[in-house]
């Protein structure tokens, strides 16, 4: 079993628990004053930073082990906004990144900033629980969905004015991207299946697909640790970013 497949079965479980004793659909489909317009890919694209980076903060992940033993997702958000980042990225899967959704209503209470929810999502019930506890934005990952998962799941996002962000990493996934409704896409640099990371994948799949993927703009993720690396992808015309472990470890 790969990495993302144990991710992916351990989430199940968890939401056939939480579900028995959370609803939140009925709250939002019949209470539309809690809907407030999406602002996440907003900000990042209004950024007048020199590099447009989401900012990403996680205690552990599957591939670097422990990166922040004493994790305080407030301060780090507080550090992230002083250091003039404008957007956060969350992560709340519990099993292996060690993130809980209350990390977010956390930091939702100390800072205005725009918040992606990272997280593994492979039910509608989520996105419903991703806007109650304040996030702006969702993560879909396109190796963990069917194409009907996710064009069912944009369209509740966007019911709930949330924005999404749809990553994927194998070039397998792409007929699932193209006729999507929605600006904004990711290309994950590292695969999430064996947690290889290849810093110049994005660049090479957006070059080999051009024309298919020319209407969207690239968000690249993962595997980050040089500014030349930044530039190098800014002079390829892409500009937007997903980084957490150099930030957390101060490596840029």
């Amino acid at each position: 079993m790969t990495t993302l497949e144990k991710i992916i079965q351990a989430k199940h479980r968890r939401i056939g628990i939480q579900k028995l004793s959370n609803s939140f659909t009925d709250h939002y489909i019949n209470n539309d004053s809690n809907v407030a317009g999406p602002k996440f890919f907003d900000s990042l694209i209004k950024s007048k930073n020199e590099y447009k980076i989401i900012a990403e903060m996680k205690k552990a992940s599957p591939s670097a082990g422990l990166i922040v033993e004493d994790y305080k997702p407030d301060l780090i958000a507080q550090e992230y906004e002083k250091k003039g980042y404008t957007n956060l990225s969350i992560l709340t899967e519990e099993d292996h990144f060690h993130g809980l959704l209350s990390h977010i209503t956390k930091v939702k209470r100390i800072s205005q900033l725009p918040v992606l929810q990272k997280d593994f999502i492979v039910d509608e019930w989520q996105i419903y629980q991703a806007k109650t506890i304040g996030a702006d934005c969702i993560l879909l990952i396109a190796e963990a969905l069917t194409k009907e998962e996710i064009d069912s799941f944009i369209h509740t996002a966007k019911t709930l004015q949330l924005d999404v962000l749809l990553e994927f990493h194998a070039e397998e996934e792409i007929p699932k991207i193209l006729d999507t409704n929605l600006q904004y896409i990711g290309i994950n640099n590292r695969n999430l299946h064996t947690l290889e990371t290849d810093v110049n994948h994005t660049l090479r799949i957006r070059d080999k697909y051009h024309k298919e993927l020319e209407r969207f703009k690239i968000v690249a993720e993962s595997g980050f640790k040089t500014k030349t690396e930044l530039d190098k992808y800014k002079s390829n015309e892409i500009d937007l970013f997903l980084i957490g472990e150099s930030l957390l470890k101060e490596k840029l």
